[in-house]
Parts: C-alpha cells; sequence; structure tokens
C-alpha cells in the first residue's frame, strides 16, 4: 500500500522517450528559394521551394486572398521558412516566413520573366542539381538588369550550370583528332570552332564535315565562355557579347540544355523570340 503524500510511479509504454523528438521535429525551419506555387483546392496553394542543400520539398500556403503569409510566400523568394509536417497526413505547410529577397523588379520586364521562368524549370527537372548560391545570385542579377544584361547573364548561367553539372563539352581540344586548340584567355583565337552533337564535343575545321548537324563557335563566342568559368561573376558581367555571337551561344546552350534535361523545354518553346 502506498504511504500517505507519496507519488506514484507511471509505467511508461516501451519507446515513449525515443518517440519525444520526433514530435518536436513536426516544427522545422530552413532557408529556402520559392520556385513557383500551384493552386489546389478551395484557394489553397502549395509552394515547390529549394534548399541550400539541393532538396526540393513541396508545402501547403493557407490562407484567404487577404492573409499576410499568402501575400508573402511568392516565387522567386528567398528567405528563411517555418513548417509544420504532420507525419498521419503525410503533409507540410508554411507557417511563416521571413523574406530576405523580393526581387519585385523580376516582374516589370518580360524577358526577365521568362529568364526567371526558364531557371525555375531547369532547377525542377534537375530535381534541384543546380547550385545554390549561382540560382540565387542569377536571379539577384536579373532582377535589377536591363533585358541585353538579362539575356547575356542567362548565357553565363547556362553555362555554369552545365560546368556545375559535369555536363559541358570541352572547348580546349577537337573531340576528333584530340589536337589542343592552343588557346589562352585574351589571345584572338585561331579558327572557328563547331560543336558536334555526335560527338559531343567541339570539332576543329579539319574534322568538321559539311553533312553533320554542328553548331558553329566564333573567336568572340568561345571567349566568352573561356571567361565565365576563368573569371569571377562580377568581372564577367563588364565583358561585351555581341549579336552574333550571343545568337551563336544561345543555339548551342539551349540544345544543350534541352537535352540534358531530356527533351524540350515550355519556357524556350513559349518564350521564342523573347530570350
Amino acid at each position: 500500500m502506498r504511504p500517505p503524500g507519496a507519488r506514484s510511479r507511471l509505467t511508461l509504454p516501451p519507446g515513449y522517450r525515443q518517440n519525444i523528438p520526433a514530435m518536436a521535429n513536426r516544427s522545422w525551419t530552413t532557408d529556402a528559394l520559392i520556385l513557383s506555387l500551384s493552386t489546389w483546392g478551395e484557394g489553397n496553394r502549395e509552394a515547390l521551394f529549394l534548399t541550400p542543400e539541393g532538396s526540393l520539398q513541396r508545402a501547403s500556403v493557407f490562407g484567404g486572398a487577404k492573409s499576410r503569409l499568402r501575400a508573402q510566400v511568392g516565387p522567386w523568394q528567398t528567405g528563411k521558412l517555418w513548417l509544420y509536417t504532420d507525419p498521419v497526413k503525410k503533409s507540410t505547410k508554411i507557417t511563416d516566413i521571413d523574406v530576405k529577397a523580393w526581387r519585385q523588379g523580376i516582374r516589370e520586364s518580360l524577358v526577365r520573366t521568362w529568364c526567371a521562368s526558364l531557371c525555375v524549370e531547369i532547377v525542377s527537372k534537375s530535381h534541384g542539381s543546380a547550385d545554390w548560391r549561382v540560382v540565387n545570385a542569377f536571379l539577384d542579377g536579373i532582377s535589377v538588369s536591363d533585358d541585353d544584361e538579362c539575356r547575356r547573364g542567362l548565357i553565363r548561367f547556362l553555362w555554369r550550370y552545365l560546368l556545375g553539372s559535369g555536363l559541358n563539352p570541352d572547348t580546349a581540344r577537337c573531340g576528333r583528332c584530340g589536337a589542343d586548340a592552343d588557346r589562352t584567355l585574351g589571345d584572338p583565337f585561331r579558327s572557328v570552332l563547331f560543336y558536334s552533337p555526335h560527338e559531343d564535343g567541339f570539332l576543329c575545321p579539319d574534322c568538321a564535315r559539311r553533312e553533320e548537324r554542328l553548331f558553329p563557335l566564333s573567336p568572340p563566342a568561345l571567349l566568352y565562355l573561356d571567361a565565365v568559368e576563368r573569371l569571377s561573376p562580377s568581372e564577367t558581367r563588364s565583358l561585351p557579347l555581341e549579336r552574333e555571337p550571343y545568337g551563336e551561344l544561345r543555339s548551342l546552350l539551349f540544345f544543350l540544355l534541352s537535352r540534358a534535361m531530356g527533351g524540350p523545354l515550355k519556357t524556350l518553346e513559349t518564350g521564342e523570340g523573347i530570350l
């Protein structure tokens, strides 16, 4: 019989203490880049976002049209998210956000919007493999740039994405005969090189065949790619890119990107003539 005033000893079920951390972890925070929003249900929305670790996550955004949370969670914004995950319903919702980068300027230009949309489609289709810093720096840059600089910035972003993913063709030597291109940054190139989809590499003029599908890159276009690879972003932003080499790079990088993504990209198809 228990003495007067003595406390009863509770018998806890097995694994009770081990379950305490799991319960606490239902609420969590992360830095995030909001990629896109989709509508579901009656006025509810779902956000797709990228984390610094390269993870793509989805979370619900509840609230009416005039709610503060719904007004603050928007595409192309970077900030800190507070989230709650329900393990029973297997769903996650955003409970709060602290926006660090609004990037409202992206919506002020059709070119900026299409560049940002292409960036989002690349990150989404590559399952978050794009570098967090490169993506955020690109969105920061185009949000305050004019249309021409946006287009040049897109060329730099696409080449950096291919470099970071290991999908860039080697511009230093011929993919067929192995001859060294013998180029150094700042020196004039000796000739045009031709990218061959069949070889997945550049060919020298001696190895390029007229019957093949080829993408020619002139010396200025090749120099620009070299600069993007070797110089800092602030240095490459000041480099000029004339209309003709821009067109060469655009054709090649759009092709390489579509192939890397496993097929045509909607943004490129709908943005024809804009980008």
